[in-house]
């Protein structure tokens, strides 16, 4: 096999370059940060792992790769983790099923990391071009200097390939990957004439209530339940709550009070 010559610059960018290296894919990234989220202080992979049900090993690759997004980060000892700020905002956005967002915030994340700037530039370099995921992990593996097994190379291609699709970053074709960056110093969404931008969604207004309009069940701050103070009201939530409900109570002595009151 014939010897690769590595130039003086080549070999400086393996020097000081530091690139992303996930050893797990986006599904793994998500059961990370939602059990570092569930469990609301600094964790290792050990506990996480049991919290969640999931394998020791497969939690701590998953957190390594939370890491290397910029979701989790070191909390001072060694294989303690916790939430970034933005592994924060993108736990509760998942908790509330807004996968749309989350996706806009882990495309934020990846374009702002330091360990993501060759694989950016890979991508833009091949702006609209079907390209084998292998020829990213190739280009990364030269920067880093690496010789990796087959097996490595594939395992790369497949987490890269499930991260970056799940941003936005990549669209997949097949076997390829199509990447939907421009290239430096182009925008990356640029309008076609004449076409004017998107106008923001109408956000719904708030329920106005009143205290004597509305009876209010809560739990902490996890829900909310609003009910017209009206025996129609009542009686039609009743309807449709299960036998031995946590609302079965309240709305029984919410009926009372309204029996009361017309008593009275």
């Amino acid at each position: 096999m014939e010897a690769i010559e590595l130039t003086e610059d080549s070999q400086k960018i393996q020097k000081t370059t530091k690139i992303a290296t996930l050893s797990a894919s986006i599904d793994g990234i998500n059961h990370a940060v939602r059990a570092l989220y569930a469990y609301k202080e600094p964790a290792n992979y050990k506990d996480l792992a049991k919290g969640a049900n999931l394998h020791p090993v497969y939690m701590s690759q998953s957190l390594s790769a939370a890491r290397d997004v910029g979701l989790a980060e070191s909390a001072g000892k060694r294989g303690l983790y916790k939430l970034t700020s933005d592994g924060e905002e993108y736990a509760r956005l998942l908790s509330y099923g807004q996968e749309s967002e989350s996706r806009g915030l882990l495309k934020k994340t990846i374009l702002k990391s330091p360990l993501w700037s060759e694989i950016l530039r890979f991508l833009r370099m091949s702006e609209g071009q079907p390209r084998n995921p292998l020829l990213l992990v190739a280009d990364v593996e030269r920067k880093l200097g690496k010789r990796w097994a087959p097996s490595m190379r594939n395992g790369y291609a497949n987490t890269y390939t499930s991260v970056l699709e799940f941003a936005g970053l990549v669209k997949v074709e097949g076997s390829d990957i199509v990447s939907q960056l421009k290239p430096e110093g182009e925008p990356e969404e640029k309008p076609t004439i004449g076409e004017e931008p998107p106008l923001p969604k109408p956000q719904p207004k708030p329920l106005l209530t009143t205290p004597e309009e509305y009876a209010e069940f809560s739990i902490s701050d996890s829900f909310k339940v609003i009910v017209r103070k009206d025996k129609d009201s009542l009686e039609f939530f009743e309807n449709q709550i299960k036998e031995g409900s946590i609302f079965a109570l309240w709305i029984e002595h919410e009926k009372k009070k309204l029996e009361k009151g017309e008593q009275n």
